[in-house]
């Protein structure tokens, strides 16, 4: 009996012995040090004036600080993106909610919810079906560190509109 406990034994490490052993990363597939990533970082990084024209104003309802409400011209904007759903039933909007970078993440993010609650509202109120509507929180996750101006901030508080077929 202890003849063959051995023998399982053996087999068992012979067995591990044929398992492949992996070499380190080389250098040329290791990963960049973080002074080389902090240089990436610094490149890809937009100027606050290419943030705020990057932003599609008209695809866009702007909030004021800790705002919720939709603001009558937003609405019309609203009422014409809704038009041009009932046009195309097979369009899709995706509701981007985005925050500035002032307040706690979480905040941030629960405020995001109540301004695309409130975009959703406005077009299920033009019979807009739910299958037409799709719903992102961003929060202040997506805003730049170089957004610092109120120019910037009032930009970044929005429900983005994203069509798709």
């Amino acid at each position: 009996m202890r003849h063959l406990a051995v023998s399982l034994s053996l087999l068992l490490l012979a067995g591990c012995a044929s398992q492949a052993v992996f070499d380190a990363p080389s250098a040329a597939t290791a990963e960049p040090t973080k002074a080389a990533q902090s240089s990436e970082k610094r490149q890809r990084e937009p100027s606050e004036a290419e943030i705020i024209a990057a932003i599609n104003t008209d695809n866009s309802v702007f909030f004021p600080p800790s705002g919720v409400i939709v603001d009558e011209a937003n609405r019309q904007r609203l009422l014409r993106h809704a038009a041009r759903l009932k046009e195309n039933p097979n369009l899709q909007v995706t509701l981007v909610g985005h925050t500035d970078h002032l307040g706690s993440p979480s905040y941030n993010l629960a405020i995001a919810e109540q301004r695309v609650n409130a975009v959703q509202a406005i077009l299920r109120a033009q019979r807009i079906p739910v299958t037409q509507i799709r719903r992102q929180v961003v929060g202040s996750e997506e805003v730049s560190i170089n957004c610092k101006s109120a120019e910037c901030r009032r930009k970044m508080r929005r429900v983005e509109l994203v069509f798709s077929e």
